[in-house]
């Protein structure tokens, strides 16, 4: 319990704390504050970001806060998930009653026209993300933790990342379908920075 304190008074002392606690608090969702404060932070100045695993829209809502922190216009969150379609490898069962929850916890943090919500799994939203032609500045994904899904969202969406771009992936520390996965298809020292770590979250960003 102590050291679960001092965790958050460390997140409340620094930059736009009281906010991230907020966000952190207020939305259901399975990420640990220092990861809270990451996506947050790590938001700032990325204009188009896609993530791949939404539950509640906790992640969500901290990226499309977190990208105004800087007082800059926002970016646009396109936010993909099946919802109701249970996901291979994970103990939680999800339902369509996500999907509402996080229409609603999107609307009450302002964020309703600067987020896409896309019902559907990562392998079919690919193709009408390649139609639009755009480079992805943030690729955050938490979806399906079994090895096959996680090497495909990594295989199929992380070349869409601009240089300079980031990939976080969420559950590495925790899942080892996860750590394979990432460990196999983003090792390419030509392509990705050293994958560095903020709690279970493993994350890079993309050189050429």
């Amino acid at each position: 319990m102590l050291r679960r304190k001092l965790r958050r008074l460390r997140i409340r002392l620094g930059p736009d704390g009281k906010e991230i606690l907020r966000l952190h608090d207020g939305v259901e969702g399975l990420l640990a504050v220092e990861e809270s404060a990451f996506l947050f932070h790590s938001a700032r100045g990325r204009r188009t970001i896609v993530e791949i695993g939404s539950y509640r829209g906790k992640s969500c809502v901290l990226l499309g806060r977190g990208s105004r922190a800087c007082g800059a216009p926002g970016a646009h969150v396109t936010a993909i998930d099946p919802h109701g379609i249970n996901h291979a490898g994970d103990r939680t069962r999800f339902s369509d009653e996500d999907a509402r929850k996080f229409d609603e916890n999107v609307r009450r943090e302002g964020l309703a026209e600067d987020v896409d919500h896309w019902i559907m799994t990562s392998r079919d939203a690919l193709p009408k993300w390649q139609a639009g032609n755009r480079a992805i500045d943030m690729l955050w994904i938490d979806g399906d933790h079994s090895y096959e899904a996680v090497r495909f969202d990594l295989s199929a969406w992380t070349p869409l990342v601009a240089p300079g771009g980031m990939v976080a992936a969420h559950d590495y520390a925790h899942r080892g379908d996860v750590k394979r996965a990432w460990d196999e298809v983003m090792s390419d020292p030509d392509r990705w920075e050293p994958t560095r770590f903020v709690r279970s979250i493993a994350w890079t960003v993309r050189r050429s």
